[in-house]
């Protein structure tokens, strides 16, 4: 995996690379004025050195001008004690020696015996000139890594003709010894000023970089926005370029443009074949898309409001331009009854608008505006109710046809046995009771269904659900004896509903019942009020006990249906016809061997 560093590291990068050349550079440059000085202090030295033993060289001469010359210096005091004295300086030379021509030491001060050693001269000594004309990392190269001794040389002359030569050996030692003190303190101080221009140069670089991390902000908020799920995301983005990232967001931004364009070409034809009155508006509250029927009925077919600002378009008074405004400054989805002149004419009507808002990072978006004729909304919610209640009386229905037809396989059983027995002159008294028992059991259930069916005039009031359910449980103290265990879970507040107390109590006390039948053995039973999402109230029977079947689910709720064996299966029907006369719904849910709840949702007073 590839690294890529950031425009921040990059940038640090660069002034800690430039500080430390700098630095190093000025380091250097100071290492070599301070060599070629030390260097420059031996030759004053030696030059210091020279003048005394060349005098003290010619007075021997002439003190001695019948002895060769070479042995009158060599023989004169005088001569070897300046040579010794220049020796036994400790910052001095490591050897001071007067050579003849031909290779022959006249006078000589050397300790470490580096003129001839082991009859050969001193393989590293080296000279004083071509040290001091080499390049400075060739003068440092060869300081520190080997321990040559630089020779400085001086011929002298006698009677207008070379006569010997003094030379002085200088050991890198010496010179490493006199700059070592300086280049720590150099070290120290470019080490310091390095520290601070980078310590500078980091508390700097954010207000440095602050316009291009605003531009770097921008991009990640682009990425964010354009990033699709299926599409994993870098594990640092940071460490990106921005020009690979403006890349990636261009290519990225070009498949989405395309794809865009095509959903809103196959969404204008969906719109366009509409029959629906439907508008799409943006966050500006403009006209996306419009059904030709929305159109119809807003504009009458005089223009078009695709394109243009809803308030623009109908005039600031409208009121759907108003709902729009409303719902846009709330920032929640809104639905009202507006009356105003529809297709274009001055008539009057009434129409149900709903406006759908849309968020992104909890601001409207956009909105979805549909609009219905108030008369046809109301048919078809009448026609809604109906066939809800219609398919409410298929389930009873079921269930008492399963009742009717028992009785009258037995009917049509006896009957045949009793014909049979007239013929053979046999007594017919036990087919006519059984006949007769089965005809009142027939009479039973008919009346049982009629009763069921009969309309009932709700007694309707304001109650508290929590208070009716308390009077409920009242009702089933038995349970407890039971060995159930009843919890009560009660919502705050009062749950105020518009019910028939009678009909609803005995709704719940059906269910409760039936709660504490499927757990002989004891158990725990919950009962819970409260409020949903949609502020309805619910009153909530969960018992502990073996939970209802997965095919046995659709059925428990058709009359005469029942799994308990002495069970009249009249219960749960009553509970659901209850419930559904106050406009409410029973949900139920079961996990077999876990337990089940019955979950009773009323409509807020």
């Amino acid at each position: 995996m590839s690294w890529e560093p950031s425009v921040r590291t990059r940038h640090l990068t660069v002034i800690i690379f430039l500080i430390l050349v700098t630095a190093s550079a000025l380091l250097c440059f100071n290492l070599a004025r301070l060599l070629n000085a030390h260097a420059a202090a031996k030759r004053e030295k030696f030059g210091l050195l020279e003048i005394p033993i060349y005098n003290a060289a010619q007075q021997a001469i002439f003190n001695r001008p019948l002895e060769n010359p070479v042995s009158a210096i060599s023989f004169d005091a005088n001569v070897r004690s300046l040579i010794k004295a220049g020796e036994n300086d400790p910052k001095g030379f490591a050897y001071v020696a007067l050579i003849s021509l031909d290779g022959a030491v006249i006078a000589q001060s050397d300790p470490q015996n580096l003129l001839q050693t082991a009859g050969q001269p001193y393989s590293k000594i080296k000279s004083m000139g071509q040290f001091e004309s080499a390049r400075w990392y060739r003068q440092l190269w060869d300081l520190w890594r080997n321990d040559n001794v630089y020779e400085i040389q001086k011929t002298f002359n006698f009677r207008n003709a070379p006569f010997a030569r003094l030379v002085a050996g200088v050991p890198a030692t010496h010179f490493r010894e006199d700059m070592s003190p300086t280049i720590k303190l150099s070290v120290i101080f470019a080490s310091i000023i390095a520290g601070l221009c980078l310590l500078t140069a980091v508390m700097s670089s954010n207000l440095v970089l602050w316009p291009l991390r605003e531009v770097m902000d921008s991009i990640e908020e682009l990425e964010v926005e354009s990033a699709k799920i299926s599409e994993p995301r870098p594990v640092n983005v940071e460490m990106q370029s921005i020009a690979q990232r403006l890349r990636e967001l261009g290519r990225r931004f070009a498949g989405n443009r395309t794809e865009i364009e095509a959903i809103r070409d196959q969404l204008q034809q969906v719109v366009g074949s509409l029959s629906e009155r439907v508008l799409l508006l943006d966050r500006d509250r403009r006209v996306i898309m419009a059904s030709p029927e929305a159109e119809k009925m807003l504009s009458g077919g005089r223009f078009t409001l695709r394109g243009q600002r809803l308030a623009e378009a109908l005039s600031y008074n409208h009121p759907i331009t108003a709902l729009t405004e409303r719902a846009y400054h709330a920032g929640q989805s809104l639905q009202e009854v507006a009356t105003f002149p529809v297709n274009g004419s001055g008539q009057q009507q009434a129409v149900v608008a709903s406006l759908q808002i849309f968020e992104d990072r909890g601001q409207p978006a956009g909105a979805l505006l549909t609009l219905r004729d108030f008369e046809t909304l109301q048919r078809l919610e009448t026609q809604l109710d109906f066939a809800t209640k219609l398919a409410a009386l298929n389930r009873i229905t079921a269930g008492v046809a399963h009742e009717v037809k028992n009785p009258l396989h037995a009917m049509v059983l006896h009957l045949e046995l009793l014909s049979a027995k007239l013929e053979a002159g046999l007594d017919p008294k036990p087919h006519v009771d059984i006949l007769m028992s089965e005809v009142n059991r027939l009479k039973r259930v008919v009346q049982t269904f009629l009763d069921f069916t009969r309309p009932v005039e709700l007694k309707l009031h304001q109650v508290d659900a929590n208070v009716l359910t308390r009077e409920v449980i009242l009702l089933a103290a038995d349970a407890r004896a039971q060995g159930v265990n009843m919890e009560e879970h009660y919502g705050g507040g009062p749950l105020v509903i518009k019910a028939d107390s009678d009909l609803l109590k005995q709704a719940i006390l059906n269910i409760i019942i039936n709660g504490c039948q499927v757990m002989p053995q004891g158990g725990k039973l919950m009962v819970e009020t409260g409020r949903d999402e949609e502020n309805r109230v619910f009153i909530a029977i969960t018992d502990s006990g073996p939970g209802i079947p997965e095919e046995a689910r659709d059925k428990i709720f058709n009359l005469y249906y029942t799994t308990k064996p002495k069970g009249s299966g009249i219960g749960l029907a009553q509970a659901f016809r209850a419930v559904q006369l106050h406009n409410g719904r029973i949900k139920v849910e079961s996990e077999v061997g876990a337990g089940t709840c019955f979950r009773i949702i009323l409509p807020a007073a």
